[in-house]
Formats: structure tokens, C-alpha cells, sequence
């Protein structure tokens, strides 16, 4: 498979993995490919935590694809909106995670948040290296935001009723409060902020 695009990748990372929660990470590791291959990185520092604030400060990086842990609903929906391909709940080292882009390999359940399954999201490998605004993207009718057929504004970060909030670090559950997103509850066990079981 020949790359032959360029294309600006951000993933929020912590000790060396993926963030749990991209909404309140506080560091990004931004790297460039060109055809395939990687040309340059750097760290950046976020420090905007609403979702409006930080959809504009990463706006700033230029990023065709955010790779992240956990995301809410209004955060994903305002970032696909500006172009950004969002390939959430994801975990894992994060060179592996980059190694697993590159090669097409984020499908795989090594790489999947505890808590997610059956939230996967399916791409083909030959897109993964597209440029914002190519075509359709990715994630075209599958939760790219407003526009997806079966998008995340009722998954698992929304205020809905019912169900549960689990911890994508440790497993821990919890009830879910209603109005209440599981991304602002911590875990009771590590104090992680939760997902939407």
C-alpha cells in the first residue's frame, strides 16, 4: 500500500499512552506523515477544558486526525464539524497506536477502551491517510457528529437516562446520573473520569 498524502496527526497522551479523556488532557503529541511515513512530531500543551475553548485551541494545530480516549459528545461534534476526522475510544501505547493508524490496525481489540465494545469504529486503511476534507473521510455516516447517520450525540458521553458509567482505566462502574455526563463523574475507585458504559 503506497501513502501518498500528507496528512497531521494529534493524539492526547499521558506517560506515554493515550489519554483516558481527551476533554481534560493536558498534553497532545502532534505528528506529521508525508506518504506514509513520519516526518516530524512535537508536544503541545492544552489547557482550555470546555468544549468550545478547546475545539478552538486545537483548531489552531492544523490536525487532520485526533486520536483520543474518551471524548463527549458536544466536544467530537464541534471538532468533526471543523473537518477533523475523530477516532475515539481508543487505548494503548502510543506508539502503537501510531503504528496501527499507519497500518490500518485500530480495529483491532488490543486497541479498543475498556467499557466500548461494540462503539468500534470500522475504516479502511487506504483512507486513514487522507487529508481533511478528502472526499468523505472515515468516518462519514458513522458519528463524524451531527452529520452521521449513527453519531455519538446520544452515546455513550450523552446525558441520557439509564445505564451505567464504567472507568476506561481500571473497570470500575457506576450508575449513571441522569444529566449528568459520565465524562464529569470520577471514578470512585482511581478517580479517572468515567465513559458511558
Amino acid at each position: 500500500m503506497h501513502f501518498q498524502m500528507t496528512m497531521r496527526i494529534a493524539i492526547p497522551q499521558w506517560q506515554g499512552r493515550v489519554a483516558p479523556v481527551f476533554d481534560v488532557a493536558g498534553t497532545l503529541l502532534v505528528v506529521d506523515f508525508e506518504g506514509g511515513r513520519e516526518v516530524r512530531r512535537e508536544e503541545m500543551r492544552l489547557t482550555q477544558t470546555d468544549a468550545p475553548g478547546r475545539a478552538a485551541e486545537f483548531s489552531h494545530l492544523n490536525a487532520d486526525v485526533l486520536i483520543c480516549g474518551a471524548i463527549s459528545a458536544p466536544l467530537e461534534a464541534r471538532l468533526s464539524t471543523t473537518g477533523v476526522t475523530v477516532i475515539g475510544f481508543v487505548c494503548g501505547a502510543v506508539e502503537d497506536i501510531l503504528s496501527g493508524f499507519v497500518k490500518g490496525e485500530l480495529s483491532s481489540p488490543a486497541f479498543l477502551m475498556p467499557g466500548c465494545r461494540g462503539r468500534r469504529r470500522q475504516w479502511r486503511p487506504e483512507r486513514s491517510m487522507m487529508p481533511r476534507g478528502f472526499g468523505m473521510g472515515f468516518g462519514a455516516g458513522r458519528g463524524r457528529g451531527a452529520g452521521g447517520g449513527r453519531g455519538r450525540m446520544g452515546g455513550p458521553l450523552a446525558a441520557g437516562p439509564g445505564g451505567e458509567c464504567v472507568c476506561p482505566k481500571c473497570g470500575e462502574k457506576a450508575p449513571h446520573t441522569v444529566g449528568k455526563p459520565c465524562v464529569q463523574v470520577p471514578c470512585p475507585k482511581c478517580g479517572t473520569p468515567m465513559t458511558r458504559a
